[in-house]
């Protein structure tokens, strides 16, 4: 997740630099051996139409369409990018892909925005890019709300949601993040690529000893506008640089209160990760989890915050790559009969 303004973002996110409680000294600024290896893995850019919208996605791996394969949905204004350096540490045993939600990264904005029709867009992501007969769906964030919905519509098609630092709510504790927020304002424009850059933030804010990430993800997080251009929304008036994300997704986005029904009764496997020192993590909604699904891993990633893959990427991987592990051994990723007809 991405802003420079408070009005873009829930209204508890801070806009100070991300990486203002930590030493100079101990970020890490140049691109390790496994990250330019990471980047160097050739993978395919994609676009699938869903709801009359084109929906861009990036793939890894082979063409093997029984091969098991996994999805990555990203988080709030976010993109396909921020796992591109996660998705080559899993191909050497699975097909890979990482999505952008509509409205965001390179794929087209729509007129109106709910979270039916972010669920389409990854069932539709999913089984167009060919990730084996049962899918796995990896949402992180935002990405873990829409990634729920979309097991809620396609769980007898997938083989297992992983939802990360995404909290499944009580009834009592439930609130929503958008419904009731004032109208989000256009992105702000720069007048040139650097000067936009330099005002990448994580949302919510958190230091991040990556530095090398943040710079990667920062810059393809920016779209040129020209004068009078502005992806179908009112004409700009400037010239310059601003983010990719379409400001007004979240305006009256309603999340809904059946999150818990929807996670109890997914006919596919599920499993929740959390940052350790994500201010998401809350024993008491772990232990909440627990209790409505008995069988779901919930588990936590040492040294990691809200962004558990910029933080701690191979720890992130291999958590991922140990669940498919024991959901392949355990027989969820693989056919059970003919597959449905169209998207539901």
């Amino acid at each position: 997740m991405a802003y420079d303004q408070k009005a873009e973002a829930p209204n508890n996110y801070r806009t100070e630099p991300a990486s203002r409680s930590l030493p100079d000294e101990d970020i890490i600024t140049h691109r390790p051996q496994w990250f330019r290896e990471a980047l160097d893995a050739p993978y395919e850019s994609r676009k699938v139409k869903v709801d009359g919208t084109n929906i861009h996605y990036l793939r890894w791996g082979n063409h093997d369409p029984e091969r098991p394969g996994l999805l990555f949905v990203h988080g709030n204004g976010a993109h396909a990018f921020w796992f591109a350096f996660i998705a080559p540490l899993l191909t050497h045993k699975y097909n890979v892909a990482s999505m952008d939600l509509g409205g965001m990264g390179d794929s087209d904005w729509r007129t109106s925005y709910t979270r039916d029709t972010f669920a389409h867009e990854i069932g539709a992501v999913a089984f167009d890019a060919q990730l084996g007969p049962k899918p796995v769906i990896v949402g992180h964030s935002f990405g873990g709300f829409v990634t729920l919905m979309a097991g809620n519509h396609y769980s007898e098609r997938l083989g297992g949601l992983i939802l990360a630092d995404f909290t499944v709510r009580s009834p009592e504790t439930h609130r929503e993040w958008f419904l009731n927020d004032p109208l989000r304002k256009p992105t702000r424009i720069y007048p040139d690529f650097e000067t936009a850059k330099a005002r990448f933030r994580l949302a919510p804010l958190q230091p991040c000893a990556n530095g090398f990430i943040i710079d990667y993800i920062g810059g393809l997080s920016l779209r040129e506008v020209k004068l009078g251009a502005n992806e179908g929304r009112r004409a700009s008036s400037e010239a310059g640089w601003t983010w990719k994300f379409d400001a007004e997704i979240f305006n009256g986005l309603e999340m809904g209160r059946d999150h818990p029904e929807i996670y109890k009764n997914l006919k596919c496997k599920r499993a929740t990760m959390f940052g350790l020192e994500s201010k998401d993590y809350d024993p008491t909604a772990v232990d909440y989890l627990r209790e409505i699904a008995p069988d779901a891993p919930v588990f936590v990633v040492p040294g990691a915050q809200h962004h558990i893959m910029l933080d701690q990427p191979h720890a992130f991987a291999t958590a991922v790559s140990s669940l498919m592990a024991q959901w392949e051994a355990d027989g969820a990723l693989a056919p059970s009969g003919e597959a449905d007809g169209a998207l539901a």
